[in-house]
């Protein structure tokens, strides 16, 4: 499904904020709009808006131009008009397979996973974070041959009645057995101590089948564009 623009504005918001906290990123409004300075990527301002009208979009489209570095990430149902704008302003699209995906929290499990296997471990750390009301962040860990191995690792953000998800990873060569869904009930756990009423994330591909399973929902396609010479480069070196 996909909410409405004042809804989907609003969990934009709430994601943006765990997101960021998370991740430590240096954040901006200037524009009007969410961006935020990703270093760790490609070392420029990625920008996030919600199922923009025309002149809005236009807008925030003219100012990811002026960088080939920046990206636009549009959170709503109307990929083919975003497209269209995005080739009028000189951008293309890099991506439109990620959802932002939603749960009610009280559907999930407030104890963490059995674990049974006693080479399993689980380890969860408090995170600081002056954007949040808290966050942590959980490793799966397990003995295989060569010693021990962080088989999963995640982290969740509480803001306001939120819990963001971020970062979930589960370790290439131990996929499909598991270990994902015992991290998410970990920190879906450390999250309910707190009066949350909904979770969000970003899916990948793969990771929307896993959330699906346990009771997420799509909430909206995420848009992902960026000038066209940063797709020329990436096509270059392909």
């Amino acid at each position: 499904m996909t909410s409405g623009s004042t809804e989907l504005a609003a969990l934009l918001d709430a994601w943006f904020a765990g997101w960021t906290a998370l991740r430590s990123y240096r954040t901006s409004f200037n524009t009007g709009y969410h961006s935020a300075l990703r270093l760790d990527r490609s070392g420029d301002w990625e920008y996030f808006i919600s199922d923009p009208a025309p002149a809005d979009f236009a807008v925030l489209a003219a100012k990811v131009a002026e960088d080939d570095n920046r990206a636009m990430c549009v959170l709503g149902p109307d990929i083919h008009r975003y497209v269209r704008q995005a080739h009028a302003a000189g951008l293309g699209m890099l991506s439109a397979s990620e959802q932002m995906m939603a749960v009610r929290m009280e559907t999930q499990d407030n104890q963490d996973p059995f674990l049974g296997d006693p080479d399993l471990t689980l380890q969860v750390d408090r995170m600081g974070g002056r954007r949040a009301a808290s966050a942590c962040q959980a490793r799966f860990s397990g003995t295989i041959a060569r010693g021990r191995l962080v088989l999963a690792s995640g982290k969740v953000a509480i803001y306001g009645d939120y819990a963001v998800f971020d970062q979930i990873e589960t370790h290439a060569a131990h996929r499909r057995r598991g270990y994902g869904r015992l991290l998410m009930q970990s920190l879906a756990a450390r999250a309910k101590e707190y009066p949350v009423t909904t979770g969000l994330l970003l899916a990948s591909t793969d990771g929307q089948r896993l959330y699906t399973k346990m009771g997420w929902s799509s909430v909206s396609a995420v848009t992902v564009l960026v000038p066209r010479a940063r797709l020329e480069q990436d096509m270059a070196r392909a």
